[in-house]
């Protein structure tokens, strides 16, 4: 039961249905899910930047971010917006660079953590500068969440483009103002090259660019730690390349995983060694606690994922983990669901408002039908939710207690979001799309 935006009641199913009470008949109600890592500005990219290795992906990515004005942003992460709520998302951990994220996810109710992106590889900026307009950016951001769920973040883009003075500057900065802090991490063998022999596709294109770098060569996540980032309020990306002493840094600084299978896979990085991280410490560690790292899924971009169906995200990273390890018991569909409900809360320092169906908590919840034919028969809710459920079908999505998504309100999907009018946001995001079909790279 739902009063306000808070559950007051959790009722067992099959009881009496009466005025205060819904049938949504062969459905599962679960607590809304929570993309722990997004990027709602790319929406516009989907499928475009398809078979390109990790980083010429990544520097055509952001050749093509010039083409597009805020306005383009904004119809792009809207739309995105609306295809997490549709999909039953009800939180995200979000990484923007334009601030159009915060825009979109506010019209659509999203809650969640704005992360603005700091990038800073050279010193063409001081560090005061870089700061000082991070600092205006994020007064904007506060002004426009009173009201929301939303908080704001800060995200020190990843540690091969933010140099070493700033990262540490990022941190103090961070740590004075009580911020949480997101990023990529351990992603790729290149990056990890980098930080341990100071050699490979990175190091080649930073002597290109003539950017000085001293290999510290150590791991990334040890790094990190020697900047003084890592924290209970930091979320790291992707995690691909950690190993057994990364997991003890983890633990000793409390920060958080948001594990990304999809996007790690498609653009050729590998499988995040997860067992290591959600495994309980060994009895040599100095650590009483049973848990491993928290843990959350995230889809990461439609640029390298393409969806951001999470049901599908929950399916994948079981195959994956599974196929990696050669174990069935590496992740379970219990374990995937609850790494998207109460695991990405944790990660996001959120555990205390969202992630499960607990009296007193916020009222973000969705509804997800198992009455289509791919779901026929279904024997257990784990199995249906994380073996063949689907984004499409989520029936309801509430965020603090109001109805955000209704599939029964037409046969449309635009005409499914009782209070957003999608259609102005298809023909900005088309426009957008435009643009980026007719561009084409600087010739030098």
């Amino acid at each position: 039961m739902i009063e306000g935006d808070r559950i007051v009641a959790v009722r067992q199913s099959g009881g009496p249905v009466g005025t205060d009470v819904e049938d949504f008949g062969d459905a599962v109600l679960m607590p809304g899910l929570v993309n722990v890592h997004t990027h709602l500005d790319y929406t516009v990219m989907r499928g475009l930047l398809e078979d390109i290795p990790f980083f010429p992906w990544i520097r055509e990515l952001n050749a093509r971010k010039a083409a597009l004005t805020q306005e383009d942003w904004v119809a792009s992460a809207t739309w995105g917006a609306a295809e997490a709520v549709a999909g039953g998302v009800t939180t995200i951990g979000e990484c923007t660079d334009s601030g159009a994220a915060l825009v979109g996810a506010k019209r659509l109710g999203l809650g969640g953590i704005i992360f603005q992106e700091v990038f800073g590889i050279d010193t063409r900026q001081t560090v005061v500068e870089i700061l000082a307009e991070l600092e205006a950016k994020l007064i904007r951001y506060r002004l426009e969440t009173p009201g929301t769920s939303l908080a704001v973040g800060i995200s020190p883009h990843a540690p091969y483009t933010v140099r070493p003075e700033l990262m540490r500057a990022l941190g103090r900065f961070a740590e004075t103002d009580g911020l949480p802090v997101c990023i990529h991490a351990a992603e790729s063998t290149a990056e990890t090259t980098l930080f341990q022999s100071g050699t490979g596709p990175i190091a080649e294109m930073f002597q290109r660019r003539e950017i000085a770098w001293s290999a510290p060569n150590q791991s990334v996540v040890a790094y990190l730690e020697a900047q003084g980032v890592l924290s209970a309020r930091t979320l790291l990306v992707h995690g691909v390349q950690v190993s057994a002493e990364d997991r003890v840094r983890m633990r000793r600084t409390g920060a958080a995983w948001a594990y990304c299978p999809k996007s790690n896979a498609k653009l050729g990085n590998g499988v995040a060694p997860l067992a290591i991280l959600l495994d309980p410490p060994s009895p040599n560690e100095d650590d009483t606690t049973e848990r491993g790292v928290r843990v959350g899924l995230g889809s990461d971009s439609v640029a390298s994922n393409n969806t951001m169906d999470l049901f599908e995200e929950m399916r994948f990273a079981v195959l994956m983990q599974r196929a990696a390890q050669r174990r069935i018991d590496v992740l379970t569909a219990q374990a995937a669901v609850e790494m998207v409900t109460r695991g990405g809360a944790e990660a996001l320092g959120l555990a205390a408002e969202i992630g499960t169906l607990e009296i007193g908590k916020r009222a973000d919840l969705c509804i997800v039908g198992l009455e289509d034919g791919h779901n026929v028969p279904a024997y257990h809710p784990y199995n249906a939710l994380v073996y063949t459920a689907r984004a499409s079908d989520v029936r309801c999505t509430v965020i603090r207690g109001k109805i955000v998504y209704d599939r029964r309100r037409g046969a449309r999907w635009e005409d499914r979001f009782p209070d957003v009018d999608l259609g102005p946001v298809r023909v900005s995001l088309e426009t957008a799309a435009n643009k980026m079909r007719e561009w084409r790279p600087e010739t030098p």
